[in-house]
Parts: C-alpha cells; structure tokens; sequence
C-alpha cells in the first residue's frame, strides 16, 4: 500500500499551519489556566458561591450585632415583626405605641431582638397581652 499524498500543499504551508495549531492548542490552554473556580473566596464572588468550609467559618464568626443588622436592617421591619408577635391589630399596636417612640427607638439601636423587645414592652405596660 502506498501513502497518500497530500495535493495543493507545499511543506512550507503545511509546517505554517502546524505552527498555527500549536499556537491555538497553547493559547487556548494557558486560557484554561488562567480561569478562577467558580467555588472561591473573593470580594467579587457572592458568598453563596463560595466553598462550604468559608461560609461556615463566615457565619461563626459573625457578632450577633452583625447578624442583627443583617436581619432587621430597618426600623420598619423590626417594628412588624413585634406587631406580629404581639398579636393585636394594627391600629390598637399603633394608638398603644405611638407615645413611647423613643423608648421602641432605643430599643432597636440597642440591637434587641424582636421577641426580647415585646417582652420588654409588656413588662413596662406599653403593649398589651
């Protein structure tokens, strides 16, 4: 059996595009390399994405100040919450609450939690059972 030729090609051409194969496979290669993990510990990637051992670590080290803020990051929504867990309606919750503002404000700057801030409030009489 005899080899089959290749026709139309000098061995110039074909060593030139042997060159540019080599060249491709090498480039595409160092950009394989150079592509982070998806699953990595970085400022740019959201903390969902990264690797099961850093959240761990993130969330136990966390302060509950820190785990506060994250949770009621407004006064709005810390204060529908003890609504909720008071269980009156709106407007009673509102009318009973209306005269100590100051006093539900600072308990939100101290960073309570909502079921120890309604505990509170009824031992000082401002919201009822």
């Amino acid at each position: 059996m005899s080899k089959k030729a290749t026709i139309g090609q000098s061995p110039s051409d074909r060593s030139i595009d042997l060159m540019d194969k080599f060249i491709r496979r090498s480039e595409k290669k160092e950009a394989y390399n150079d592509r982070l993990p998806g699953r990595r510990k970085a400022k740019d990637v959201p903390m969902d994405l990264w690797p099961l051992k850093d959240q761990l670590e993130y969330w136990d080290n966390l302060t509950p100040e820190q785990l506060f803020d994250m949770k009621w990051s407004c006064y709005g929504d810390w204060l529908e919450k003890i609504l909720e867990l008071s269980n009156q309606y709106p407007r009673t919750f509102s009318d009973t609450t209306s005269p100590h503002k100051e006093r539900i404000q600072e308990l939100f700057n101290k960073k309570t939690k909502p079921k120890e801030a309604l505990q509170i409030l009824r031992k000082e009489g401002i919201v009822w059972i």
